[in-house]
């Protein structure tokens, strides 16, 4: 507390432009220091019609489409086609602290509890509803931007001495896609307030001065590619092979350390039962019946044997590379145990039961949609080649589970350095 009363001093900036949801822009003064613990309060939006609540997976953190934080036309850090990463970001970490901080903070339910019926509940410790008609700050979030900007975990403070444009900018998105559980709300953003701590103290600035010299992060950058429709059997029980080999650019002659890779629907409007959302809508990753991953580098296979086609396999992989992992059970898997559509699920303890679903877990919305893929490089990359192969089987459902169209994200760490000098910066690729 001393030092906010003696070094510190917290400004709250409203926004220089706000695009109805749109963008927003914010501007910081200059000829000041700030401490890199940027955040952004009441961060959310209100219904001005529609019953839906906030995504469950990502809450708030699905409105941002793009952010880029600025010095006048250059860039200093951005993270393009948010929605994906920060949703895994919100549930990498343990159950508990997912519980009782993201969820609270993101107004989410990414996680989990096992109650006394045997089944998995979303947590009921946070509300994700939206307000209609008002914007409540009681249901609006709260957005520490050192998730969203990795720049801002390693920079000591920004001086706009130095950074002398210094401005935030933030792009919404589609908000009948991402920004509730129900696609026929119409939402308003509302205007967010940057929190930012402006350092007032003498020595505290002398030593953040100090402390700005070369240093190295880890940029998130993103590429893509898609998978065509897959062609069905015409036997109920046949099975049909679909194999896609992409050319990966966006990551050509930079050094990549970790990945990773979101299988999420090309069609936004496909997983919905009528308006409502089924688990958490857009913000997925889909699991696909008897899929498999390899990818190239250098001129060889970074996975031997069978390459990713083990889902456990996966799981382990991906905990391994980013960490701790909030999943249900069953959540990266296609299917629960072998139950078969025509009868009663048998195989229920600890699975995922959301409301709507008419107690049937085995069909729950959330079962095969944490399929996140991750792996590290942590080499020079001068070309990624990726083959994904799945099995396209018979499939009456509108929104063919087993052969839907899929875009398949990559968000990458990209290590970049920024170096200063005499009072100037540069920013580069290592």
């Amino acid at each position: 507390m001393s030092e906010y009363s003696t070094s510190l001093r917290t400004q709250y900036l409203n926004p220089r432009t706000h695009i109805k949801n749109r963008q927003t822009e914010f501007r910081l003064d200059k000829h000041t220091m700030y401490q890199s613990n940027l955040r952004l309060l009441n961060f959310g939006c209100k219904k001005i019609g529609g019953a839906g609540n906030y995504n469950n997976g990502a809450g708030v953190l699905s409105l941002i489409k793009h952010i880029r934080l600025m010095d006048g036309s250059r860039e200093l850090s951005s993270l393009r086609h948010a929605p994906d990463y920060l949703t895994f970001k919100n549930i990498n970490s343990t159950n508990e602290k997912v519980q009782n901080i993201h969820d609270v903070l993101h107004k989410s339910k990414g996680a989990k509890q096992l109650l006394d019926d045997g089944a998995i509940h979303g947590s009921v410790l946070s509300s994700n509803v939206i307000i209609a008609d008002v914007f409540d700050d009681k249901q609006l979030g709260y957005v520490d931007l050192r998730l969203v900007l990795p720049l801002l975990s390693e920079l000591p403070a920004l001086d706009t001495s130095v950074f002398k444009n210094l401005r935030l900018v933030i792009e919404y998105s589609n908000l009948a896609h991402y920004g509730s559980d129900d696609k026929s709300d119409v939402l308003e953003v509302n205007e967010p307030v940057l929190a930012c701590d402006e350092i007032v103290g003498e020595k505290k600035a002398a030593a953040m001065k100090s402390a700005m010299k070369s240093f190295v992060w880890s940029e998130i950058e993103h590429d893509l590619f898609q998978v065509p429709t897959g062609a069905q059997p015409a036997a109920a029980l046949g099975e049909q092979v679909q194999e896609v080999n992409a050319v990966i650019n966006g990551f050509d002659n930079k050094y990549v350390s970790r990945v990773l890779m979101v299988k999420s629907y090309n069609d936004k409007t496909l997983n919905y039962a009528t308006n409502n959302a089924l688990g958490n809508g857009n913000c997925v990753s889909l699991a696909m019946f008897k899929d498999e991953l390899n990818v190239r580098h250098k001129g060889s296979n970074m996975f031997n044997g069978d390459a990713l086609k083990n889902a456990g396999f996966r799981q382990m992989l991906l905990q391994e590379t980013w960490g701790e992992i909030c999943v249900p059970p069953f959540g990266a898997l296609t299917e629960v145990g072998l139950d078969v559509d025509s009868t009663l699920p048998q195989n229920v303890n600890g699975v995922s039961l959301t409301p709507g679903n008419g107690g049937n877990r085995r069909k729950n919305a959330l079962i095969g949609q944490f399929d996140y893929i991750g792996f590290q490089v942590e080499d020079q990359v001068k070309q990624l080649q990726v083959n994904y192969k799945r099995t396209c089987v018979l499939d009456t459902a509108a929104s063919l589970d087993n052969s839907v169209a899929l875009d398949v994200h990559l968000y990458a760490e990209v290590r970049k350095q920024l170096v200063f000098s005499g009072g100037n910066y540069q920013i580069s690729y290592v």
